[in-house]
């Protein structure tokens, strides 16, 4: 029987070519270290991709906003005093308008959902919702919001309307200070949205149809969720709808998983393309014209209207409940 050690024996003869082996390895591995050696850690193949891991990490502002007004939500949750409950809202407000200005197709849920923080904000505070929607969107704000023409026009005319609504309510029930305050803080922001853009036609009808107003100058329902709410708080929920209808055209220039150079040049190649084949004026053409950071600031100026009136909606007596304002038209 063989044994391991005869193995080793007979092996023994081939001895004399082990040094040719060792020859070919060492040339081997000096070739190895010779290439390793001239290449710096940077252009090795297996170095890492400069940045590659940040983007991989960082959040975006969509993400940050979102994610932000989750831990609000449960701050506001587990307050346990009213100062708690108060910065918490706060802050939801303030993360649900970067929501809604930071985040494509989540306008509306941002908008909504900071108005519903405002009004407990408002709550917890004892401050006046007329006097906070009044505050909320100051003129210079308008003037530097870089609205589309189309935009201004539509939400000038839903403030407009507005305004001419909560008068005429006014003037039936008694004028009272603050509803009078509100009907002319409507016509004025109007005022404002107009001149923003001189050059075109005012769409502001100042004077509108009354039959429902007199028809149902205390209550009303609803017509998109068939709530029963009070009248002036439809007139201001509708405005806050009809910004957001406004609004919904607008694609927001900072993608989910778009970064802001990606899409600044998004948009600035869509406005070449644009001016180079139609000189229309659309909302779709004139949005592109603007790059990303204008249409944030955009979507940040619109956003911070519609919450404000729909929080003022929900003061004056909107059902102030997230499946209220959030619930799509019936059909």
């Amino acid at each position: 029987m063989q044994t391991v050690w005869d193995s080793i024996q007979l092996a023994a003869p081939h001895r004399p070519h082990r040094p040719i082996a060792r020859g070919v390895i060492a040339g081997f591995v000096g070739l190895v270290v010779l290439v390793t050696s001239s290449c710096s850690p940077a252009d090795s193949a297996l170095a890492r991709v400069e940045g590659r891991a940040e983007q991989e990490t960082e959040l975006s502002p969509c993400e940050v906003a979102y994610q932000g007004a989750q831990h609000d939500q449960a701050a506001f949750d587990a307050a346990i005093s009213s100062v708690q409950r108060s910065q918490a809202s706060r802050s939801a407000s303030e993360h649900w308008i970067a929501v809604a200005a930071n985040c494509t197709g989540r306008f509306a849920e941002g908008s909504m959902n900071s108005a519903l923080a405002l009004y407990a904000l408002s709550r917890i505070e004892g401050t006046s919702p007329f006097s906070d929607a009044i505050a909320a969107v100051p003129s210079d704000a308008i003037a530097g919001s870089h609205l589309s023409s189309s935009e201004a026009s539509a939400i000038a005319l839903a403030e407009d309307r507005a305004g001419f609504g909560i008068e005429v309510l006014a003037a039936r029930s008694g004028a009272s200070s603050d509803s009078l305050r509100l009907s002319d803080n409507h016509k004025a922001l109007a005022q404002s949205l107009v001149s923003l853009h001189p050059e075109t036609s005012d769409p502001r009808e100042k004077v509108y149809a009354v039959q429902q107003l007199l028809a149902h100058p205390a209550t009303i329902t609803d017509s998109v969720t068939g709530l029963s709410t009070t009248t002036s708080g439809q007139i201001e929920m509708d405005t806050a709808r009809a910004i957001v209808e406004a609004m919904t055209v607008t694609k927001s220039s900072s993608e989910n998983d778009t970064d802001g150079d990606d899409a600044s040049a998004s948009a600035s190649s869509s406005s070449s393309s644009s001016s180079s084949t139609s000189t229309s004026t659309s909302t779709s053409a004139s949005s592109s014209n603007r790059n990303a950071e204008d249409s944030i600031q955009a979507l940040t100026v619109a956003a911070r209207i519609t919450a404000s009136r729909a929080a003022t909606a929900f003061a004056l007596g909107f059902p102030a409940f997230r499946a209220a304002v959030l619930t799509p038209a019936r059909s």
